[in-house]
């Protein structure tokens, strides 16, 4: 199928720079085969310049009027639990470990369709938010539900959503525990299953320093290796896990502590990393460590500021994530992208640190890179995945237009999403979602909440 998105604004990466230039984006099939840029004349009408003729529609399965819109890449979510949607506005205003023990109390009692439903719910938000790919941490194997459903599993989920998506069993304890492994195996069964699939994969996800013993890590670090796989891993969220794990030990830091376990030998995206000391970060820029960054669930669990400027300053990759909806309560990559953009100012006490433009590429080329997908992903062009959103720039956080790219972190919230294509294919146009019917994703999400007896 060949799709014209013409008469645009698109956004476009040079040099390392972010412009937006008026242009038509060609794709055909799941790729973009070319971008069309529109230079401006001295004279001529802005809004009318370069205009894509009649004519030029012709041979095209589809074409989309971009006139009065952003065209620009689909945002890349580096770290989520996209089945805790359940759990938003249940366990506020608590500490950590109360809040993961609250939280488990319920994750153990829900079926693998519960996670269907529930991370379609968390889909329904990220698609009109413009994420387009997220990378997911998730509870129940995806291989029962494919089997038999598919609405039993979250990789079901994003299947019939037509969202993209890096999916890791978490896993926990050690290696022997006939639990952990349980859990480690269905990981490679859904792997397995999976393999053909071109919109979802599958990374290690080994779940934290304080609920994965050495052993675990270093089995889970040889399963990468054999199978060429990533690895994802909560890191140094809090001051309690750097207390119980510098007592347990000799003093060491969560990073050195998983460090030491040869986890790092994998590509790794690390989320949080709240509480990274230099030295950490020195480790991490070491062994090419990309940090998911979460700003909103780390100041709602009161768990502090990541040093992010540091993290810039030593070339690590920053991603940016919302982490669950348990934790934030918002899939909102737009709402991520302005406190990103704001509490590290606000911290450091510096208006330049970690400005907009930086964060907009945490939201698109950092997760691209740590997915070791540049160039494919998190940017229009040439050769990339057709992962695309556009946005109405006729509503007033866009007027003026004086500078749209920071437009994205200090005026927009994300209802401005109009359209998605992920793949090439539009899985939403004007506010509409196609491939599946939220409205039965809100009345089964209320139905498990119910039986779970969580409303109140």
């Amino acid at each position: 199928m060949k799709t014209l998105i013409k008469n645009g604004e698109v956004l476009l990466s040079e040099d390392g720079k972010l412009v937006v230039k008026r242009g038509d984006v060609v794709i055909d099939g799941t790729i973009i085969q070319e971008v069309r840029v529109r230079e401006i004349a001295v004279g001529e009408d802005s809004d009318n310049v370069g205009a894509t003729k009649e004519n030029d529609d012709v041979g095209f399965d589809k074409v989309i009027d971009a006139t009065g819109t952003l065209v620009m890449p689909g945002l890349i979510n580096a770290h989520t639990h996209a089945y805790m949607s359940l759990f938003r506005n249940y366990a506020d205003d608590m500490e950590l470990f109360d809040w993961l023990d609250k939280v488990d109390a319920i994750e153990d009692q829900m079926t693998g369709e519960d996670c269907y439903w529930t991370t379609m719910l968390s889909i329904v938000e990220m698609i009109k938010t413009g994420t387009t790919c997220f990378v997911d941490m998730y509870i129940r194997p995806s291989v029962d539900g494919v089997k038999t459903g598919p609405k039993g599993s979250v990789a079901g989920a994003v299947n019939d959503s037509g969202m993209r998506a890096y999916l890791g069993r978490g896993v926990v304890g050690e290696d022997g525990d006939e639990s952990s492994l349980r859990r480690l195996n269905e990981f490679l069964m859904d792997y397995e299953l999976h393999k053909g699939s071109d919109r979802i994969k599958f990374i290690l996800a080994p779940h934290a320093p304080y609920t994965c013993e050495q052993s675990m890590l270093k089995l889970v670090r040889d399963t990468g290796v054999k199978n060429d796989l990533m690895a994802m891993i909560h890191i140094s969220e809090s001051d309690s896990e750097m207390k119980v794990i510098a007592e347990k030990y000799d003093g060491m830091t969560p990073v050195e502590y998983v460090a030491k376990s040869g986890l790092f030998d994998l590509p790794t995206i690390a989320a949080h990393l709240v509480k990274a000391t230099d030295e950490d970060i020195k480790l991490l820029k070491e062994k090419n460590v990309s940090v998911a960054i979460n700003p909103r669930s780390n100041m709602k669990l009161g768990n502090g500021f990541a040093p992010v400027q540091k993290f810039i300053d030593a070339g690590l990759n920053v991603c940016l994530g919302t982490d669950g909806s348990g934790s934030n309560n918002t899939q909102n990559m737009f709402q991520e992208m302005q406190f990103a953009s704001l509490v590290y100012k606000g911290s450091e006490r510096q208006a330049k640190c970690v400005d907009a433009r930086e964060v907009v590429k945490f939201a698109t080329l950092g997760g691209a890179k740590a997915l070791g997908m540049d160039g494919k992903l998190g940017v229009i062009k040439e050769g990339a995945l057709a992962d695309i959103i556009l946005l109405d720039l006729n509503v007033p956080e866009f007027v003026p237009r004086n500078d749209i790219v920071s437009a994205f972190c200090y005026s927009a919230n994300g209802s401005e999403v109009k359209t998605m294509l992920i793949n090439g294919d539009v899985v939403m146009e004007d506010r509409k979602i196609t491939k599946f019917d939220e409205e039965e994703v809100y009345e089964e999400c209320n139905k498990i909440a119910n039986r779970l007896g969580m409303e109140k």
